[in-house]
């Protein structure tokens, strides 16, 4: 086969529904486009198109064929634009899904930074805390945490939630600071319930390993940002994604205590349909989301040294898992 003009020409007269429309659009005569599908037809014996003075109608193998230059038509535009994604700024509009939680607590207050590096990106956020289908809803690639299930989709590991203790400085002021994770008994604790009703397990890297603990919290809430804000108000001792407090951090809202005790949560991944390269848009979002993620928070939530020690490898392999996924 020569070139991808004649198939170019092929998919555009299917999608136009007519030569004329399709020649239009192509910038080339209706006679041109005509003769350009029937020297693909040659070259593959076989006929693709019935053609008469009032429509045109796919053959079977027409239609199957019309499919697979779709595909292979947009995978030659999306390499081409990888291609020169060193070259020039990553363009267009870019759809993005995640929790709410999430899409409010740790992306949203640091778009600035995205938007400032890239943009000509018009970025368009679903925030769902409800599995969907990425290609119905027409979305680029979408953040997930935790397990996720086998599906067609692609996932890549951008980074990992560390669990964080923290208090107000008003509450840690009025009740003063726990010295050791057993005497959090001693303290007002707030936690996360889950649907289904069990609070969340705490869990904590210690110089003796991984320890689970049961919080007899005075109160539960069944959702994650609300946990926070109770904590900012006074309320109480939390354990939380780091991401999702940073900012409470940042303007001192909360203060970190027991840094030596911050463990290793939820694996944090990108999951976007499958295909064979990423579109300059996707993999600018990709490439920050990591940083933002991976980004180390001393500066506002210093870490002891032990707690690198039981900080897992952070492998940049791509892997196939799936959607949907249990958010939060």
């Amino acid at each position: 086969m020569e070139d991808f003009s004649a198939i170019s020409a092929f998919v555009r007269v299917v999608e136009a529904k007519s030569f004329a429309s399709a020649a239009a659009q192509l910038g080339m005569t209706p006679s041109g486009v005509s003769r350009a599908v029937s020297r693909l037809e040659e070259q593959l014996s076989v006929r693709l198109l019935f053609r008469s003075t009032r429509a045109l109608r796919l053959t079977d193998d027409g239609a199957s064929f019309y499919t697979r230059c779709k595909e292979i038509l947009a995978d030659l535009a999306e390499a081409t634009e990888a291609l020169g994604y060193a070259h020039q700024k990553p363009q267009g509009k870019l759809r993005v899904g995640m929790s709410a939680s999430i899409g409010r607590t740790a992306i949203v207050p640091k778009l600035d930074e995205f938007q400032r590096r890239y943009p000509d990106i018009r970025l368009e956020l679903m925030m769902c805390d409800f599995p969907y289908d990425l290609n119905e809803e027409g979305v680029d690639c979408a953040i997930r945490m935790g397990e996720l299930e086998d599906s067609s989709l692609i996932a890549r590991k951008i980074g990992y939630l560390r669990n964080v203790l923290l208090a107000s400085p008003e509450y840690l002021a009025r009740y003063g600071t726990p010295a050791s994770i057993d005497d959090l008994k001693n303290h007002r604790c707030i936690n996360y319930v889950y649907p289904n009703g069990k609070p969340r397990q705490w869990s904590f890297d210690t110089p003796n390993g991984r320890m689970e603990v049961d919080v007899n919290a005075h109160l539960l809430i069944n959702d994650g940002e609300s946990v926070i804000q109770a904590a900012m108000a006074g309320l109480g001792i939390i354990q939380a994604p780091h991401v999702m407090a940073t900012c409470a951090l940042e303007i001192g809202k909360l203060e970190p205590i027991l840094t030596d005790t911050v463990s290793t949560g939820k694996n944090v991944w990108i999951v976007y349909p499958q295909k064979k390269h990423l579109s300059a848009r996707v993999q600018a979002f990709i490439e920050w989301a990591r940083e933002l993620f991976e980004r180390p928070f001393e500066s506002v939530c210093p870490i002891a040294p032990v707690v690198e020690a039981f900080r897992p490898p952070m492998p940049l392999v791509t892997k196939e898992r799936l959607l949907p996924s249990r958010l939060g």
